[in-house]
């Protein structure tokens, strides 16, 4: 009959419309074929479970209710999600530490000495959380701190890394802005950076115990950073083999209650 046949806005529509689907799907398989991608997919959901946990703590559920009983599952998520991206994690150090002696070749002594920096703590940061994940397995030796404690001190210097990155990036940014030249596609990546490194620092310092915040708020931030990572990681090129942006992410689950601790999140580029 005529009206089982398709419109000539269908028959239009159709193609276009299956071209895109084909192109979402390609993406998402990039995307989850590379190990950043997954990392950052699976940090997204590990602090959108942390914004519930939050919300649900506000709410002040009854014990043995039906709301808190999923607090617990979705805390036992959020752990398993970050214990996960832990383990993928290791010898990530390495290309940190090999950037250091590029960065020394900066002509600005004030960049120079942001970026010595900003590396440097991140190193010690990696250096510590892996002593603390080790120590959370037993298989080294507590000591006075154990092995959430020593994780909090490593997020201690990963925040004061985002800190530094933070005022890398907003010196890049005045110092285009108070170029003569069209560098208003610099100026908003800059932009973007300090707003990532703003939320990092309020994500690391609230993991850390440095000035605890909320979890709700840490897990909106974290899921806003996320998204930025997944959409950096979505449109990057396959093939790629550039070095990838300076970008840890906090693991996002509670140090005082769970039993591994969190990973951090962005590191400043290099370039504005």
């Amino acid at each position: 009959s005529f009206a089982s046949e398709p419109s000539h806005c269908q028959q239009t529509l159709h193609p276009i419309a299956s071209c895109m689907a084909a192109i979402a799907i390609d993406s998402i398989t990039a995307l989850c074929g590379k190990s950043e991608g997954r990392d950052k997919l699976a940090r997204f959901f590990q602090y959108g479970a942390r914004a519930l946990v939050g919300a649900i703590s506000v709410a002040g559920p009854v014990v043995d209710s039906r709301m808190h009983r999923l607090e617990g599952h979705v805390r036992t998520v959020m752990t398993n999600l970050a214990g996960a991206r832990r383990m993928n994690r290791w010898c990530k150090l390495l290309p940190v530490i090999t950037s250091i002696p590029k960065g020394l070749c900066i002509a600005d002594p004030v960049e120079r000495d942001l970026d010595f920096w900003t590396d440097a703590s991140v190193s010690i940061f990696f250096m510590i959380d892996r002593v603390g994940q080790l120590r959370q397995r037993r298989i080294l030796p507590g000591g006075k701190r154990n092995g959430a404690g020593t994780i909090q001190l490593g997020l201690k210097f990963f925040c004061f890394s985002n800190f530094v990155g933070l005022l890398m990036q907003a010196k890049k940014y005045l110092k285009l802005n108070a170029s003569h030249e069209d560098r208003g596609q610099d100026m908003r990546t800059c932009a973007l950076a300090m707003l990532k490194h703003l939320l990092l620092v309020v994500q690391a310092a609230h993991l850390s115990l440095l000035y605890p915040s909320h979890d709700a708020l840490v897990g909106i931030f974290g899921m806003i950073t996320s998204a930025l990572d997944v959409n950096a990681q979505w449109s990057a090129p396959p093939t790629a083999t550039v070095a990838a942006p300076k970008t840890i992410a906090p693991a996002g689950e509670m140090p005082e209650q769970a039993p591994m601790a969190q990973d951090a999140a962005i590191r400043p580029a290099k370039a504005a």
